[in-house]
């Protein structure tokens, strides 16, 4: 019952990890970019003031490397601009104002598809839905440094 529980929970988050990248990779395309710069840009979107390299791999759970990766070619192809002077992982990122205009399209499409493929649950579902997901996968990471 257990082993068939996690066997379940494992092929059901590559199915929608398979899914989303699909989705992603479709859309950006559009702009020359990859399914890994969406979240970059909706995270810069969504801040105030910017974000710094280190931020952005926190909050988009990517490493820095990748997370360096994909803020010079999002630099490269004019969607963000970073602060002067200091280390690159203490200036912040911020979106340029095509970035913004690029993000906004970006965010209606995340919307229109959120929407579409969560029409036929309730609200009270989903919310159930994203607070035990949410406890799963804070305790995958105590269990990450617990069972070395």
């Amino acid at each position: 019952m257990e082993q068939d529980r996690l066997d379940n929970f494992m092929t059901l988050i590559v199915s929608a990890s398979r899914s989303i990248t699909k989705l992603k990779s479709r859309y950006m395309a559009h702009y020359g970019l990859g399914s890994t710069h969406t979240i970059c840009i909706r995270k810069l979107f969504f801040s105030n003031d910017g974000l710094t390299r280190t931020q952005l791999a926190d909050q988009c759970e990517l490493d820095k490397a990748q997370i360096s990766r994909i803020i010079n070619e999002l630099s490269e192809k004019g969607f963000v601009t970073e602060g002067k002077g200091g280390s690159n992982y203490k200036k912040k990122v911020v979106l340029t104002d095509m970035g913004k205009k690029t993000a906004r399209e970006i965010n209606d499409t995340v919307l229109t598809i959120n929407s579409f493929v969560s029409e036929k649950i309730s609200h009270e579902d989903i919310n159930v839905f994203y607070s035990v997901f949410g406890e799963i996968c804070e305790n995958l990471k105590v269990a990450e440094d617990k069972f070395k």
